[in-house]
């Protein structure tokens, strides 16, 4: 049977007999949750991997015999799925051709039918959200699909509501004046899901100075990062092919580039534009900087009007892109005012400044350093200071002498998933949530150092987005999503209605159902989820199950929504529930990216869910990202390792093909097989238990046929070996190929359900019980194999070394009378018999090795293969000195004839 047939035909068992539905019973509870997704489109490679990863600890917890939640639901909200739907009724013809491939993929016929159906907002969220349960189930994922919802469902947006009134009787929602990511054709509030790319390349708002130069007929606006440096501003820059124009602002004609006017308006500011300023106009004049004096105005390309106010002032001692420019129109005659370890002539021998990658990556370093490590010189009364403390100080004095006002820019250039362009816009009644306030930031670093954290690096890092956050915008004007409940001309953002949602995953079933009988209100959600008595039957169900599953034990997700979407989960919950319905447990992943670059439709390199488990197989891509990187580092998919895990795949599948099961007894290298087995296996659940998932199956898929190999080549026979542990190693294998395990599972083992058939927990005692007749336990077996390798080698080596072609070799163990010396020895308690042995011990302590086993038995058991292996009779005896020798425990005298 194929691949494929074989996934299907267990996919189609697990939900037929709905065996990842869990009830509540007496066994421990898990509960793992991962990012709800998006439903505008198909995911891709990337997205699987974090799905993947929490289906594999699911099924390990499974595994384990812990009773298993893992559910899963869909987010809707936003504006991305509406601006698509527009922009289909507008007939735009890329966004047309977008959603015509994606129904390709899914091999639809009546194509033109369901695009006109997506004009309507609800049809694109509901397609998509069928179409991801259908990637998922070709993908193995052990998922309750029963408690789904989604965040466009009317009784969970009665639990968001509940949320935000609660929020704001604890004083965290708030309405004021307030910067926010702004889409300009969609004219709405905008956040990281609605940004293209903007949960792997996050979008922030940064606060510039824009700082007045004056002019005699009008005046210059530059806006920078750095207004500390304009004690040394050399000259102004333009950029030649840029449209300029002129603004009435605060009393003041100025001149910035067309973009920036654009924004000016965004922002607040009461502007009139009286028309174009030409380049050549510009530059007629000369221009008095705050600090009184007169510079002139050049022409650079580098100069972006999309950045700022589309005009730069030049500082080459400090800015990487001045100093390159500067020098090749003016020369290096050019003020210093900041003292730093890291000066312009260190940047330029480090790196090439005449590539742009190169004056990028000069400019981080050159800033961080001058940031950390600067002080002003030669600046007016800012003398002295440090670079930190100057920042503030020219800001304030600049902005309170009417010289400068604040300006807000996206860190980077941005559009939103349907292509709209993302400005700042400030906003005079905006609603956000306040996460400055102290009490809640306290809860929330008690609630990081408490819980499980993997990677543990993550811990500080967490700590430090939540001193760093501080207000949030937390609804906008228009929207698919929850109507605020005390303003409802807004609609609640898409982040801010996705913090505690995985509560609703414990009871949406009755929560639906009291939806649906009118009996969901607000003393109704706090009677279920804080405290209470419930009112009725569907009531009480909701407060059991809340009660048995919550909180959530792993929460696993990606790296870049460690700063918003982790942020605003932890400090939710602190501000709403009780310490002991607190998450448990984060995992935090690293990126994807395919052969080496990001992913995108530009790049030519993004692999759908649903073609990867088409093309590849399930079991093939969930290995791929089981063993490629560990969970937190950046994972690639490219051809050619898949090829190469797909070799080893295959050399599995063709042994499990040929399986026959023997029980008869076991060889002394079988039975080294199963010890060495029954330690791999519990190396693996330490592995496992902290979520070292590479390492963990790198031991017990890659180890084993490893092991399978050598025990070949010794004339083991691999069906006798396999026979004992076969079950262990297909449970074990079972959360990264799960539908190969399922199939050899039935073939070989049982008829129940591998998937849910935990571990004996006492495999140990079984493995042992195997192995004893051979006088040993699995451990001591395990290194005996080891031992008589290291023997091999120093043959070897002797060999090499010598260059003789042995005719025989003698190996002489140590005796009983050097072992109980060596013993005595090491632990200080030597006796007199033993006296003779100590100097001789003492000079050769380190290769002193004591073993449990009975080397000269080991070696006996091996004298064949050894002598195979040199090519040569090998006898093996005991004794203490030979030729002047002594043979010491785990170190044997060798003597080659």
């Amino acid at each position: 049977m194929i691949a494929l047939d074989i996934e299907a035909k267990w996919q189609n068992a697990w939900d037929r007999d709905g065996i990842f539905v869990p009830k509540m019973d007496g066994r421990k509870k898990f509960m793992i949750t991962v990012p709800w997704p998006y439903t505008n489109g198909s995911l891709h490679v990337g997205h699987g991997r974090t799905y993947t990863l929490g289906d594999i600890i699911a099924r390990y917890k499974r595994s384990r015999n812990y009773n298993v939640l893992f559910p899963m639901g869909f987010h809707q909200s936003g504006t991305p799925i509406l601006a698509f739907s527009e922009r289909i009724r507008a007939g735009d013809r890329s966004t047309i051709d977008l959603y015509t491939s994606y129904l390709k993929e899914y091999g639809e016929k009546d194509i033109d039918a369901l695009i006109e159906s997506f004009k309507d907002p609800k049809n694109i969220a509901d397609y998509f959200s069928n179409a991801i349960i259908n990637d998922f189930k070709h993908l193995g994922y052990s998922i309750d699909w029963t408690r789904r919802f989604t965040s466009a469902d009317e009784f969970y947006q009665k639990f968001v509501q509940w949320q935000f009134r609660r929020l704001n009787e604890k004083g965290l929602v708030k309405q004021g004046r307030y910067p926010i990511l702004y889409s300009l054709e969609d004219d709405n509030a905008v956040g990281e899901d609605d940004i293209k790319d903007g949960d792997t390349d996050k979008v922030t708002i940064e606060e510039y100075t824009a700082i007045f130069f004056r002019g005699k007929s009008f005046d210059l606006i530059a806006a920078s990062l750095r207004p500390e440096t304009i004690y040394g501003i050399t000259n102004i820059w333009v950029n030649p092919d840029v449209k300029y124009v002129k603004v009435k602002i605060s009393g003041r004609m100025a001149v910035v580039s067309e973009e920036c006017s654009t924004k000016l308006k965004f922002q607040g500011n009461e502007i009139e534009v009286a028309g174009e300023a030409s380049v050549q106009e510009i530059q007629k004049q000369t221009y008095t900087t705050p600090a009184g004096k007169e510079v002139k105005v050049y022409q650079a390309d580098f100069v972006d009007p999309d950045n700022g106010t589309g005009i730069v002032y030049s500082v080459p001692s400090h800015s990487v892109y001045d100093y390159v420019y500067y020098r090749k129109k003016r020369g290096k005659d050019f003020p210093v005012i900041i003292e730093a370890p890291m000066k312009m002539k260190d940047i330029e021998s480090k790196y090439d400044l005449e590539t742009e990658e190169g004056r990028e990556e000069a400019t981080k370093d050159l800033y961080r350093n001058e940031f950390y490590y600067g002080k002003l010189v030669d600046s007016g009364p800012y003398t002295g200071m440090t670079v930190r403390e100057a920042r503030e100080a020219v800001k304030r004095d600049l902005i309170s002498s009417g010289n400068a006002f604040t300006f807000y820019e996206t860190s980077r250039h941005a559009v939103t998933r349907s292509g709209s362009k993302v400005i700042v816009a400030v906003l005079p009644d905006q609603w956000f949530l306040d996460y400055s306030q102290p009490w809640l930031k306290d809860l929330g670093h008690t609630m990081i150092n408490t819980m499980t954290m993997h990677p543990e690096v993550y811990r500080n890092v967490m700590n430090d987005a939540i001193d760093w956050l501080k207000e949030r915008p937390c609804a906008r004007r228009r929207g698919l999503g929850t109507r605020l409940p005390f303003d409802d001309r807004w609609v609640i953002e898409s982040l801010s209605d996705s913090t505690i949602y995985p509560a609703v995953y414990t009871n949406s079933i009755p929560l639906r159902s009291l939806y649906e009988t009118g009996k969901l209100d607000d003393d109704a959600i706090t009677r279920i989820f804080m405290n209470g008595e419930p009112k009725n039957e569907d009531e009480s169900e909701a407060k059991r199950q809340f009660e048995y599953w919550y909180p959530v034990d792993i929460r696993l997700t990606a790296i870049p929504h460690i700063s918003n979407h982790l942020s605003f989960y932890v400090l939710n919950h602190a501000a709403i529930f009780p310490k002991e319905k607190w998450p448990a447990g984060l995992i935090i992943s690293g990126l994807v990216v395919s052969n080496g670059a990001k992913i995108s439709k530009s790049k030519g390199n993004v692999v759908s869910l649903l073609e990867i488990a088409k093309k590849y197989s399930a079991d093939i891509y969930r290995l791929y990202v089981a063993v490629q990187a560990d969970i937190s580092s950046t994972m690639d998919w490219n051809e050619t390792d898949l090829a190469s895990i797909t070799r080893r795949f295959n050399e599995f599948k063709d042994l499990m093909a040929g399986f026959k099961q023997d029980t008869s007894d076991l060889t002394f290298e079988e039975a080294w097989f199963v010890a060495r087995f029954s330690v791999r296996l519990r190396q693996f659940m330490e592995s496992m238990d902290r979520y070292q998932i590479r390492d963990a199956y790198i031991n017990i898929f890659y180890g084993v046929l490893n092991d399978l190999r050598y025990l070949s080549s010794r004339g083991g026979d691999v069906n006798r070996a396999l026979t004992p542990v076969i079950a262990d190693w297909l449970r074990a294998l079972m959360p990264v190929i799960p539908h190969h395990a399922e199939e050899y599972w039935h073939s070989y083992v049982s008829d129940t359900y591998v998937s849910v058939d935990p571990f004996d927990e006492n495999f140990q005692d079984r493995y042992e019980r195997t192995v004893r007749r051979f006088g040993m336990t699995c451990d001591q077996m395990y290194s005996a194999m080891d031992y008589v390798e290291k023997v091999l080698q120093d043959v070897k080596n002797i060999m090499q070394v010598t260059g003789i072609e042995p005719k025989s070799v003698e190996i002489t163990v140590a005796n009983a009378d050097v072992v109980r010396a060596a013993q005595e020895f090491l632990n200080n308690s030597v006796s007199g018999q033993s006296k003779k042995y100590m100097q001789y011990l003492a000079k050769r302590r380190k290769d002193i090795m004591i073993y449990g086993f009975d080397e000269y038995d080991v070696l006996q058991r091996n004298q064949v293969y050894l002598s195979k292996q040199i090519g040569c009779p090998v006898r093996i005896e005991r004794g203490d000195v030979i030729n002047g020798k002594i043979a010491l425990p785990g170190k044997p005298v060798i003597y080659i004839s």
